[in-house]
Order: structure tokens, then sequence, then C-alpha cells
């Protein structure tokens, strides 16, 4: 994941750039110049999170799902984009389908300038992801496709039965009667 965040931290201005879970764990994070990153797999720096990066993981969840609900009450969309401007800097929050992208920016910074970086590095993430849940359903070779058939007989194997337990060629009571006199069609 450190590879798709890289790029974002290259653009002036960013202090920082960290994929965030949607419970406030963070995936992975990136600092621009000196190399310092974290990859949640034990990436290339192999460093922990530090407590600073956790508080900011999860007080920017934790904004992103207060302002979901405020919203949600008030019958608006959930944001997708969210920026928190400050004197010591700029937060800037991407919510995708089950992760936040999160950059911190130097003050003074547009965050207009990254609308179009966030995107492109938010749908790179979203494709990284979607392949490997393809990778991990994906049957191995040694796998086979179909499972054995089972040593124990099958519901199946006797008389077939509907969804009330009533055997299939049983006509039912309502099928059987005879229709009501006093009612009529028109």
């Amino acid at each position: 994941m450190i590879e798709q965040l890289e790029p974002l931290t290259r653009h002036a201005g960013v202090r920082l750039a960290a994929l965030v879970t949607d419970d406030g764990v963070p995936i992975a994070f990136c600092r621009p110049g000196d190399g310092e990153s974290f990859d949640g797999e034990g990436g290339p720096a192999g460093t922990e999170v530090s407590a600073e990066l956790e508080a900011l993981a999860a007080g920017a969840v934790g904004l992103v799902g207060e302002l979901a609900s405020a919203t949600g009450a008030l019958s608006w969309r959930t944001p997708e984009r969210i920026c928190l401007r400050a004197v010591r800097g700029t937060l800037l929050m991407l919510r995708t389908s089950n992760a936040v992208l999160v950059v911190v920016l130097e003050a003074g910074m547009d965050p207009e300038g990254l609308r179009l970086p966030m995107d492109g590095i938010a749908a790179r993430i979203q494709r990284v992801l979607r392949g490997m849940g393809e990778q991990s359903s994906a049957p191995t070779p040694n796998e086979p496709s179909n499972p054995p058939p089972s040593p124990l007989p099958s519901r199946s194997a006797g008389v077939a039965a509907d969804a009330f337990g009533e055997e299939a060629g049983a006509v039912s009571r309502a099928e059987n009667s005879e229709p009501n006199p006093d009612s009529t069609r028109r």
C-alpha cells in the first residue's frame, strides 16, 4: 500500500498520507523526505505505528463517522470528502467503500490541489484491494471446485418435500376444495 501512497507525498505541502480502516486502524502511512513509512504487513520500513499516528487515524475516522450520522439525520448524502482547516495545517479525508484516505497538509496550502490526486490514489487502492479479494476467493489448483459427495444420505434421495415439509405429490387443501359459491368474479 505504501507504493500507492508515495506519489501523494510528493506534492508540495503534504506532511503525511495515510490509509486507515473504517474502524480507525492505520493500514499504511507515508511521510515525504525522511522515508518514514509503515505497511500493516511489515512493509519496507518495518517500523511500528506511533501513538500520534494512531490518534490521528482514530480522530479522523471518528470525525467521518460523526459527520455521517449528522448528515444522515438530515437525509443528506454521506460526505465522501472532508476538509478540516486549522491554524497549523489542514486535514483532508476521502472515504472509500472500506477505508479512509487521510492527508495532512502544511498551513496555508490549498487542499483543492489534491482533489484529483486523492481520487486517483483512492481508485488505485480500491483496485488493489478488489484484486486481493479475487485472488483469495479463487480456488487453488489443489483444491477441488466442487466438494466431494457426502457419505450420509441426503434428503433429496427420499421423497421430495416443499418448504412446508409436505410431500411434493400431495395436493393441498386449498387446491382440493371446491370454490365458494358465495364469491363471484367480476
